[in-house]
């Protein structure tokens, strides 16, 4: 998950509110647009890409509204509650808002986002403290609650949030966030094939997955890429 900074909204968006007795409907292109704009083509959630081609008839970037609609209609059009997903089709059971729920560490079955009634315990794209600030990653590619988050009951908040409402664990994208991993460290011992890295090289790296290309666009699941290069990158020796 990457923290998204909100930026303007669009003219169209604005307009819609400002019509007396109006109602989120269906998503505009030029929201779809910004969204995609303000999120490098990447989701929310997940860190997929998305985009406006479309896939089994429908656009490969759907709306979320961070806050669901059933349980705030007042926020269907407040551009700083619209985050741009993807279709959630990776696996059978959904994920991001298109999860189905799952049972939890204790066997309790948990509704997924997908149920339109569920709040995230704590996670949130849109506030860095709640998203890259507290999460980490395995070389695995598992999503886990960050090592500096002693608390124990936000531990299994974010671990609620993470493999039961967004079901964000499932096999698929951990062996995407795997990939992604695995790719930093191809490029680095292409680069630099003695596998003495050194800290400049590390943080040529970091800036690369850090930053959007000459299209606007981060790299999938960049944040796990990071997470690695900053490990190695904090260790008195650079080995590969």
């Amino acid at each position: 998950m990457k923290y998204i900074k909100k930026g303007k909204q669009p003219s169209s968006l604005n307009a819609k509110r400002s019509t007396k007795n109006s109602s989120y409907d269906a998503p505009q292109k030029d929201w779809q647009e910004a969204l995609l704009e303000e999120q490098g083509h990447i989701c929310a959630y997940c860190m997929r890409r998305i985009s406006l081609d479309r896939k089994n008839g429908k656009p490969c970037i759907e709306i979320e509204h961070y806050l669901s609609q059933k349980l705030h209609s007042e926020l269907s059009l407040r551009w700083k509650n619209m985050i741009g997903v993807c279709n959630g089709d990776t696996v059978s059971e959904g994920h991001c808002d298109k999860a189905k729920g799952k049972n939890d560490y204790k066997g309790v079955f948990v509704q997924g986002k997908a149920n339109g009634k569920v709040k995230l315990n704590i996670l949130n794209p849109l506030e860095i403290s709640k998203s890259e600030k507290i999460i980490t990653y395995s070389l695995f590619g598992e999503i886990l609650p960050n090592v500096n988050v002693k608390d124990n009951e936000l531990q299994n908040k974010i671990i609620k949030d993470v493999d039961c409402i967004l079901n964000l664990n499932n096999e698929k994208l951990r062996e995407s966030r795997a990939d992604a991993i695995d790719s930093a460290k191809r490029t680095l011992m292409r680069k630099y094939p003695t596998g003495n890295w050194t800290t400049k090289q590390f943080d040529e790296e970091i800036k690369i997955w850090k930053s959007k290309d000459k299209d606007g666009k981060y790299k999938p699941f960049c944040q796990a890429a990071i997470w690695w290069l900053e490990k190695k990158r904090a260790k008195p020796i650079h080995k590969s």
